[in-house]
């Protein structure tokens, strides 16, 4: 798509990046594009590439033809290109109900405290922008959109190893919300979701969205852990070592366990935690 697409959205000035809102929605605009903004400086700080998309914030009015993914307010990176909503989509909550009944008092008492009652999932839902455009940090097919990467779940972990990073370093306080959602993901356990093995990921936003968002919140736990573990020097190691296409699961696995044998065990046991 061109910037010509884009008449019926309002263009925002003042990010190193053409940023384009539906109207009305300018304020939350302006918010969600000065954190993909601080995240593209960073990201391109720790890899030493430097990446200039196009910015579209899109309501459910405007979404079906500004944005490439078909689902309202799922966050997407195309080459060139990241799109989010202004606003939480209804998925959110239908996720977080998926988990309810799964959960222990305690966790049911920690998703209140990160999101409040009634929920509200603006925060983390902003977050993900960081994800997003750290896609735009690895290399990805302009026609088809493959990636570098040997599988969908390794540019998955990938994306939310940039994320982790980028908001422990510049925003930790956005962590907690991140952790309260995938501390709730691993205690409501696999056998609710449809699909479930690590191979069916890119298969599973055809089975649901809940579901597919099952598998990032599993993910988002081993980021974490693999930041831990390095640091800077690992969202570059991960990249050197797992963005051969044709590497084997057998060999995924061994290269993880070069960055951090707690996250090579978890993928091997997948999916029990």
């Amino acid at each position: 798509m061109t910037t010509s697409t884009y008449s019926t959205l309002s263009s925002l000035g003042g990010f190193p990046f053409p940023v384009f809102v539906s109207r009305g929605s300018e304020e939350r605009g302006r918010s969600i594009a000065t954190r993909a903004a601080d995240a593209i400086d960073w990201l391109g700080q720790v890899t030493g590439k430097r990446r200039r998309p196009t910015l579209v914030v899109a309501d459910e009015q405007d979404w079906p033809s500004v944005c490439e993914v078909p689902i309202y307010g799922m966050m997407f990176s195309v080459p060139d290109k990241l799109g989010t909503s202004p606003t939480p989509a209804a998925w959110w909550s239908t996720y977080a109900g998926a988990l309810r009944p799964h959960l222990s008092d305690p966790i049911r008492a920690r998703l209140g405290a990160a999101f409040g009652e009634p929920p509200d999932y603006t925060g983390i839902a902003d977050l993900i922008i960081t994800h997003e455009a750290t896609h735009l940090f690895h290399e990805i097919h302009p026609v088809t959109w493959a990636s570098e990467f040997p599988a969908d779940w390794v540019m998955e972990l990938f994306a939310n190893l940039g994320m982790h990073g980028y908001l422990a370093t510049r925003d930790p306080d956005g962590l907690h919300l991140l952790a309260a959602m995938a501390e709730a993901t691993l205690e409501a356990g696999h056998q609710i979701w449809d699909l479930q093995e690590l191979a069916r990921m890119g298969d599973s936003m055809q089975a649901s969205v809940t579901n597919y968002v099952w598998y990032e919140f599993r993910l988002i736990r081993l980021a974490a852990q693999l930041w831990e573990a390095g640091g800077d020097d690992v969202l570059r190691d991960y990249q050197r070592l797992l963005g051969h296409p044709d590497l084997t699961h057998g060999q995924i696995v061994e290269r993880l366990f070069r960055l951090e044998p707690a996250v090579a065990g978890a993928i091997s046991r997948w999916p029990d935690p």
